[in-house]
C-alpha cells in the first residue's frame, strides 16, 4: 500500500491525520492495520459483483453478507448504516482490520454533500468508542454508483477536516484509491486542500464548515430540514448554501441550546415561553428566534453549541430519524469529549422503542407520552 500524501490536523494535544493511499482494502498491510473497514453497499445487497471490494474479499474468505447476518449495531433505520461483530482473531490478522462499518443508505442519491454526510453520520457514531480510532475506506460511491471521484473527494475531505478539527476522537482517516487512474485524478485535488489547509488557521476553518445536503423522505420519516433555520422545504434535497466569502457572524453565548424535531416545534415554544417566564435573562438558542434565514445556518448551529453551556435534546422516534438532529447531537457530542464537561441534558418526550444506543447512554427527564404540562414543568431543572 502506497502512501501518495497526507494531511495533519491539529487537534489539541494530539494530531490526526487524513491519508490518501492507493493499494487493496481486502489486503491491508500491517502497517495499515486500522480499527475499521467502511464499505459501502445497496440496501440490503452485499452480492460480490465483479470488481468490487466485496469479491476481492469474499475471495479471500471474508463474506459481507455472512457479517451481515451477526451485526453488533443496526443503525439502518436511523442512518442506513450497521457495524459487524469483531472479526475472530484468524480473520484480524490476516486482513489487518477489526470490524466492518457498512454504509447503505435507504434512500439513493449522487449528490456528493448528501452523500458524504451520510456517511460521516455513521462514522461518528463509532467513532466515540475509544476501540475505533482508525478507519480506512475507498472513496466511497466511486464505483457502482459511478459518482466522479472528482465529485465525491473534495466534500469527503471537508467534512473529515471539520470534524476532526472539532474534536472527533479519530487518529487515522485512510483513503484508499484501488487504480493508478484514481490516483492521478484524486492526488491534485488532495494536495490543493492540503495546502489550504495548512496555510489555514484552525479558527477560520472552524468558521468555515462544509456544505451538507439533508434528504426528505416522501413519507415524512426522515425527520428534520432547515425548516428550523427558516428555510422553505420546497425539494426532495435542501442544500444550505455556504459562501466562504460570506462574513463570518461572532457567535454569542448561550444558556441552552434545543434540539429537537421540527415536528415539536409546538411543543418547543411551549416549553421556551415556560422558561422565559421564570427566567428571562437566560439566551436561548432554537429555532427561528435563534437561526438566520439563508445559508449560515450550519455554520451559526456548529458554533452555537460550541458556545452553549448546555444543550438539551427533546427526544421522539422523529428526532432519531432526523439528520439534523443527528448533527446538533454528534456536535454537542463531541464537544463534550473536547471539553470533558457534560453538556447534553436530554427530554424523553414521546417514547422510542428503537432510540439509539448514542441518545440512550443519557439519563433522561421523563415527560411522555407528549405530554405538554410535564415538559413546562421541567424547566426548574434548566434555571
Amino acid at each position: 500500500m502506497q502512501l501518495l500524501s497526507q494531511i495533519t490536523i491539529p487537534t489539541g494535544k494530539k494530531e490526526a491525520v487524513i491519508q490518501l493511499l492507493l493499494g487493496d482494502l481486502s489486503a491491508i498491510p500491517k502497517e495499515h492495520a486500522v480499527d475499521i473497514l467502511v464499505v459501502s453497499a445497496f440496501p440490503n445487497n452485499y452480492i460480490a459483483l465483479k470488481g468490487s471490494l466485496f469479491l476481492a474479499l469474499q475471495n479471500r474468505g471474508l463474506s459481507v453478507q455472512a457479517l451481515a447476518a451477526n451485526k453488533q449495531m443496526d443503525l439502518i433505520a436511523h442512518l442506513g448504516c450497521w457495524l459487524s461483530a469483531p472479526l475472530s482473531t484468524e480473520q484480524k490478522n490476516k486482513f489487518n482490520f477489526k470490524k466492518i462499518l457498512c454504509f447503505e443508505p435507504q434512500y439513493h442519491s449522487t449528490e456528493p454533500q448528501t452523500i458524504v454526510g451520510n456517511i460521516f453520520r455513521c462514522i461518528n457514531t463509532f467513532a466515540f468508542d475509544e476501540d475505533n480510532d482508525e478507519i480506512a475506506m475507498p472513496v466511497l460511491a466511486t464505483g457502482y454508483q459511478k459518482v466522479p471521484i472528482e465529485k465525491m473527494l473534495t466534500p469527503l475531505l471537508e467534512n473529515a477536516i471539520f470534524w476532526l478539527q472539532n474534536g472527533l476522537p479519530l487518529k487515522c482517516i485512510k483513503l484508499v484509491l484501488y487504480r493508478q487512474e484514481q490516483a492521478n485524478a484524486a492526488l491534485p485535488i488532495f494536495t490543493a486542500i492540503k495546502q489550504k489547509t495548512e496555510k489555514t488557521v484552525l479558527t477560520e476553518l472552524h468558521q468555515h464548515p462544509p456544505a451538507f445536503k439533508y434528504h426528505v423522505s416522501d413519507a415524512g420519516n426522515s425527520g428534520d430540514s432547515p425548516e428550523k433555520a427558516g428555510v422553505p422545504n420546497t425539494a426532495t434535497e435542501i442544500t444550505p448554501e455556504l459562501s466562504p466569502e460570506s462574513p463570518v457572524v461572532s457567535p454569542s453565548n448561550y444558556d441552552l441550546f434545543i434540539s429537537y424535531s421540527h415536528r415539536q416545534t409546538e411543543a418547543v415554544h411551549e416549553f421556551v415561553k415556560a422558561i422565559q417566564e421564570k427566567k428571562n435573562s437566560l439566551n436561548i438558542f432554537y429555532d427561528r428566534n435563534s437561526i438566520p434565514a439563508g445559508g449560515m445556518w450550519i455554520r451559526k448551529i456548529s458554533d452555537a453549541i460550541q458556545h452553549s453551556k448546555s444543550v438539551l435534546c427533546i427526544l421522539t422516534p422523529e428526532y432519531s430519524k432526523s439528520d439534523v438532529c443527528w448533527d446538533e447531537f454528534q456536535c454537542a457530542k463531541v464537544m463534550e469529549l473536547r471539553t470533558k464537561k457534560s453538556i447534553i441534558k436530554t427530554i424523553n418526550f414521546i417514547k422510542d422503542a428503537d432510540m439509539p444506543p448514542m441518545f440512550a447512554l443519557y439519563s433522561y427527564i421523563d415527560c411522555t407520552e407528549a405530554d405538554v404540562q410535564k415538559l413546562k414543568s421541567s424547566v426548574n431543572q434548566f434555571i
